[in-house]
C-alpha cells in the first residue's frame, strides 16, 4: 500500500516534468530557429534561399511569440530581409507583417522598439509606394510616439524611419509633418548624443527639401537655431 501511495504521488509529478520538457524543447527550437534565421539574413548569398523557403510567413507568428527574445530576433530578421531588396519588401507587406509591428511599438520593450522602427524603414526606404504602405498601416502615430521615448537608441531608430518615408517626396513629407514630427525632431537635435542628432537633422533635411512650404514647418518649429551651431561641429557627417 506504502508503494502504491508513492507511485501515485511521482506518477503526476513526473507528467507535469514530461509536459514542462515538450514546451521547453519547444521554447528552444523557437529561439534556435530564428536566431538562426537572423544570422543567416546577414550574408547575401542566404537571401534567395530563405526567401523561396518563404521565411516571412514563418517569421510572422514569431513576432507574437510570448518570449521578448523571439519578438525581437524575428523583428530583426525581417529588417535585415527586408533591407536587401523591394521584394523582399514588398513580401513584408503582403505577408501582412506592418500592423503587427505598429501595434507592438507601444506596447513592446526598447529593445523591441528600436528592431520594429528598423523594420519600417528598410520597408519605407526602397520607392514611395512602400513608403505609402508603412504611412497606412498607421506606422507614423507609433514612431511620432517612440521619439518620446527615454531611450535614445528608440528615438534614433524612430527617427530614421521617419526621415526615409519623408525623402521620397513632398506628399510623403507632409504625412510626416501632419504627424507631428517636426517639433519632436527638433528636440531630438539637442539631445547630447551624436548619432541622434545626427539622424534627426537628416530627417529634417528629408522633409524641409521638398518645398517652401516644408521648409518653412521646419523653420517654424525652431529648427534653424538649433542647426545652424551645429556646423562648427567636429562631426563631419553631422555637418553635411
Amino acid at each position: 500500500q506504502t508503494l502504491q501511495r508513492v507511485s501515485l504521488l511521482v506518477s503526476p509529478l513526473n507528467m507535469s516534468r514530461a509536459v514542462l520538457q515538450v514546451f521547453e524543447q519547444y521554447q528552444k527550437a523557437r529561439v534556435t530557429f530564428v536566431q538562426t534565421v537572423a544570422d543567416l539574413s546577414t550574408r547575401p548569398q542566404n537571401v534567395e534561399a530563405l526567401q523561396n523557403a518563404d521565411v516571412m510567413s514563418l517569421l510572422r507568428p514569431l513576432l507574437l511569440d510570448n518570449v521578448p527574445s523571439i519578438q525581437q530576433s524575428a523583428a530583426l530578421a525581417l529588417g535585415r530581409l527586408a533591407n536587401y531588396n523591394d521584394d523582399l519588401a514588398e513580401a513584408v507587406v503582403g505577408n501582412g507583417i506592418l500592423p503587427q509591428l505598429v501595434y507592438s511599438l507601444s506596447e513592446k520593450n526598447r529593445f523591441y522598439k528600436k528592431a520594429a522602427a528598423f523594420v519600417l524603414r528598410a520597408v519605407a526606404k526602397h520607392s514611395p509606394q512602400l513608403a505609402q504602405a508603412v504611412v497606412d498601416s498607421g506606422a507614423l502615430d507609433a514612431l511620432v510616439g517612440c521619439l518620446e521615448e527615454f531611450d535614445p537608441s528608440v528615438k534614433e531608430a524612430a527617427a530614421w524611419a521617419l526621415g526615409y518615408i519623408a525623402r521620397h517626396n513632398g506628399e510623403l513629407a507632409q504625412t510626416v509633418v501632419d504627424a507631428g514630427a517636426v517639433p519632436l525632431l527638433v528636440l531630438c537635435v539637442q539631445e547630447p548624443e551624436l548619432t541622434l542628432k545626427r539622424i534627426s537633422a537628416c530627417a529634417l533635411s528629408d522633409i524641409s527639401k521638398h518645398s517652401p512650404e516644408l521648409a518653412q514647418a521646419v523653420v517654424d518649429a525652431g529648427a534653424v537655431a538649433y542647426l545652424a551651431p551645429l556646423i562648427q561641429s567636429v562631426d563631419g557627417k553631422l555637418k553635411r
